[in-house]
């Protein structure tokens, strides 16, 4: 029953924002459209800010959850694709600044698989990657791939899901590539000293 109640109130939501826009929507609004009571909402969502995390959370786990744990260029291509697919959704949504802006919870997610990408690198190419540095790199990485996802949902004519993620595939690689051959020069230096 929970979850149906939940599913109701993302669905009216979603809705919602697609044909009205994020700031237009309200708790009021999205009970109305969900047929639930007002107070109901308050049983399961803190805010209209928390509905989108939900949404975005439950939508997102559904279309990577059938990855292989690690397979971090798989994942990133299952968002890719589910962004493209809900595009009059979260144009919107992404737009979104402030305290609660929904899109902090996906810049989380691609920091995930940002770090996914440095450990599955790191292991290929046996180089030992960690610390503060690691920790920078993984949130700039985190930023600019949000930036461009961003660009990417507001474009009036966007690349194909396959290109934009061909290009924030390679942009990722790049970036981890360019650390591993650095820390490599490093090894082979302090193993010749």
């Amino acid at each position: 029953m929970r979850m149906d109640t939940q599913n109701a109130i993302a669905d009216a939501t979603k809705q919602l924002v697609e044909q009205k826009g994020f700031a237009a929507v309200t708790v009021t609004t999205i009970m109305s459209a969900a047929h639930l009571r007002r107070q109901t909402f308050y049983d399961h969502f803190k805010d209209k800010y928390d509905v989108v995390a939900w949404i975005y959370e439950n939508e997102a786990h559904g279309v990577t959850g059938h990855v292989q744990a690690g397979n971090w260029t798989a994942v990133l291509k299952a968002l890719v694709s589910y962004f493209d697919n809900n595009r009059r959704f979260y144009r919107d949504i992404l737009a979104v600044e402030g305290q609660n802006a929904p899109a902090a919870v996906v810049r989380d997610c691609f920091k995930n698989i940002i770090c996914s990408g440095l450990l599955s690198l790191s292991r290929e190419e046996q180089v030992t990657i960690g610390g503060q540095y690691c920790q920078f790199m993984r949130e700039l990485l985190a930023d600019g791939v949000m930036a461009e996802l961003q660009r990417w949902m507001m474009a009036l004519n966007p690349r194909t899901a396959q290109q934009e993620n061909e290009f924030l595939r390679t942009f990722i690689e790049d970036q981890i590539n360019g650390l591993l051959l650095r820390r490599r020069r490093i090894n082979e230096y302090q193993s010749i000293a």
